[in-house]
C-alpha cells in the first residue's frame, strides 16, 4: 500500500523531476483514516538513557541550553530579597531595581525550561493536552503575580499584568511563530475546528470584559457597587464556560482536535481511486501525475511526520515532578517583581503602566514564547496554537475571574473594569486573531501583521499616564 504524502523537510522542489510514470496507478489504493473517535499520540522516540530520578536528569533539565547561565540570578535575587524584606526592608528600596532586573533575567531560564519540559510530557500523550499542560504551567507566574498582587491591593498592576499577557501570547508570541514557521514553510495548516472554537472562546472572552467597560462609560450605573456586582456576576459565567471548554477539547469532542486524524482524514479524501472497474485509465493516470506534482512542489509537511529531533529523556512521572519544581521556582521570582516593580519604575522614571503592561508580560510569557516558537518551526501548528490561543483563552476566562472570585471571598473590590485605551486593544487583537483562526492556514506575512501591530499597542502603553493615586478606587490603586 502507498500513501501519498507531502515531502519532508529538506526536499526541494526539484524532486518534481523524478519521471511519474514510475508509480504505477494501479498500486495506488485508498488509504484508510483511523475512527475518529479512537485515542492517537504522537510519534514517540526514546532516548538511550532515559531519566527516571531527579538527581540523573538535572543536567539535561537545567543546563542543556546556553540561557542555562542566566539561572545563576535566582539565587543572587530571591535569596537577598527576602533577607532585606525580613531583616532590613529600609534597605530593600535601594536594592529593588536591581533585584527587579534580576529576577526579570532568572525568569527567562526557568520560563523556557517550562516549554522544554512540556514537550517531554507531550512525548508521552497528544497535542491536546500537552498545550493544555504548557499554557497551565505556562501562566502559573501570572497567576502567582497577581494573587500576590491582589493581596498587596495593587489592582492596577494586577489587570495591567494580565491584559498584557493576553494581548502579548496572541500577538507577540503567536505572531513570531507564525513569521519564524512560515520562514520555514510556504504554508502552515492547523486544524479549522480548533481555530474556530478558539476564535468564539476569545469572543467571549472579550464580551466579558468590555460589556462592564461599556456599562461604566454610558452611565447607567447608579454606584461603584453596581460595577462591582456586574464584574462578580459575569466572572461567574466565564468561568463556567472556560470549564465547558475544557470538557469539549478533552472529552466530548477531543478527536476534533486531534491532528493525526485530521491528516489521515484529508490524505483519505485526496487519494484517487484504484484503477479498474470500467474506470478511464488515462484520467486515473493524469489526475495521479497531479496529485504528485502538487505534492513535490509543496514544501508543507503532514502533522504526522516524525521529528527526528524529538527524543524523550524522562518519564511521564519525572516529568510532571520538573514540572512542579520549576513552576515552585517561577513562583519566588514572581514574588521578587511584585515586590520591586514600583520602587523600579520610579527610581527609573519608568512608566508603570508600560512595565505592567509590557515589560512583565514578556518575561512572563517566556516558557509559551519558547515553546510555541519550537513547535511551529517543527510545524506542529496545532500544539503552537494550543499554547499561544490557550493560553490567552485560559487567562481571560479563568484567572481573571479567578481574580473577581478570589478579592470577592477576601474582601478586594477587584472588578472587570479596564481602561478605554485597553479595552479597545483587546477587542482589536481578539478581531484581528480571529479572521486568522477560521481561515486554518498561516504564513509569515500573517506573523509580520500580529508583531506589527503588537508594537503599535506598546507604543501607546509606553506614553499611557499612569492615573493618580486614589485608595478609595480600586481601578487607580498602585
Amino acid at each position: 500500500m502507498l500513501k501519498i504524502r507531502s515531502p519532508a523537510v529538506g526536499v526541494s522542489s526539484d524532486s518534481s523531476d523524478v519521471p511519474l510514470t514510475s508509480v504505477p496507478s494501479s498500486s495506488i489504493l485508498p488509504v484508510s483514516a483511523p475512527p475518529l473517535h479512537a485515542k492517537t499520540h504522537p510519534a514517540k522516540k526514546t532516548s538511550n538513557k532515559l531519566h527516571s530520578s531527579f538527581m540523573p536528569s538535572i543536567v539535561s533539565v537545567l543546563f542543556s541550553t546556553k540561557i542555562s547561565v542566566l539561572t545563576i540570578f535566582m539565587p543572587v535575587t530571591v535569596i537577598p530579597y527576602y533577607f532585606l524584606l525580613k531583616f532590613s526592608p529600609e534597605s530593600l528600596d535601594t536594592a529593588s531595581p536591581y533585584l527587579f532586573l534580576g529576577s526579570l533575567l532568572a525568569l527567562v531560564p526557568f520560563a523556557e525550561r517550562l516549554g522544554y519540559i512540556t514537550e517531554q510530557l507531550a512525548l508521552h500523550t497528544n497535542d491536546t493536552y500537552s498545550g493544555l499542560l504548557n499554557a497551565t504551567f505556562g501562566n502559573f507566574s501570572e497567576l502567582i503575580l497577581s494573587l500576590l498582587a491582589m493581596h498587596k491591593r495593587l489592582y492596577r498592576v494586577v489587570q495591567l499584568s494580565l491584559l498584557g499577557s493576553i494581548l502579548s501570547n496572541l500577538l507577540l508570541v503567536l505572531g513570531c511563530s507564525c513569521l519564524l514557521g512560515g520562514y520555514r514553510f510556504r504554508i502552515q495548516r492547523f486544524t479549522t475546528v480548533s481555530g474556530a472554537v478558539s476564535s468564539g472562546m476569545l469572543m467571549v472572552a472579550t464580551a466579558g470584559l468590555v460589556l462592564p467597560c461599556a456599562l461604566k462609560m454610558s452611565g447607567q450605573e447608579d454606584d461603584a457597587l453596581d460595577e462591582i456586582n456586574f464584574s462578580r456576576g459575569t466572572a461567574l459565567v466565564m468561568f463556567f464556560m472556560y470549564w465547558c471548554y475544557l470538557l469539549f477539547s478533552l472529552k466530548t469532542n477531543q478527536f476534533e482536535f486531534d491532528s493525526v486524524a485530521h491528516a489521515a482524514e484529508e490524505r483519505n479524501r485526496s487519494t484517487p481511486k484504484k484503477v479498474g472497474d470500467g474506470h478511464d485509465s488515462d484520467g486515473e493516470e493524469a489526475e495521479m501525475s497531479s496529485l504528485l506534482s502538487s505534492a513535490a512542489r509543496s514544501p508543507v509537511v503532514v502533522a504526522d511526520v516524525d521529528d527526528d529531533d524529538e527524543e524523550a529523556v524522562m518519564t511521564y512521572d519525572l516529568a510532571l515532578k520538573w514540572l512542579f519544581a520549576v513552576t515552585a521556582v517561577v513562583g519566588f521570582l514572581s514574588d521578587v517583581l511584585v515586590g520591586t516593580i514600583e520602587a523600579f519604575t520610579e527610581r527609573n522614571g519608568l512608566n508603570p503602566v508600560f512595565t505592567a503592561a509590557i515589560v512583565i508580560p514578556i518575561f512572563g510569557n517566556a516558557a509559551e514564547h519558547a515553546a510555541s516558537v519550537m513547535f511551529a518551526y517543527r510545524n506542529k501548528m496545532d500544539i503552537c496554537l494550543g499554547i499561544a490561543v490557550g493560553s490567552s483563552i485560559q487567562i481571560a476566562l479563568c484567572v481573571v475571574p479567578a481574580c473577581v472570585l478570589l478579592g470577592w471571598a477576601t474582601d478586594r473590590d477587584f472588578s472587570l473594569f479596564f481602561e478605554g485605551y485597553e479595552t479597545a486593544c483587546l477587542v482589536m487583537t481578539v478581531m484581528t486573531v480571529s479572521f486568522f483562526l477560521i481561515g486554518g492556514t498561516s504564513n509569515w506575512l500573517i506573523g509580520a501583521l500580529f508583531i506589527g501591530l503588537y508594537i503599535i499597542i506598546a507604543f501607546g502603553f509606553w506614553i499611557h499616564e499612569k492615573e493618580g493615586d486614589s485608595p478609595d478606587n480600586p481601578h487607580e490603586g498602585w
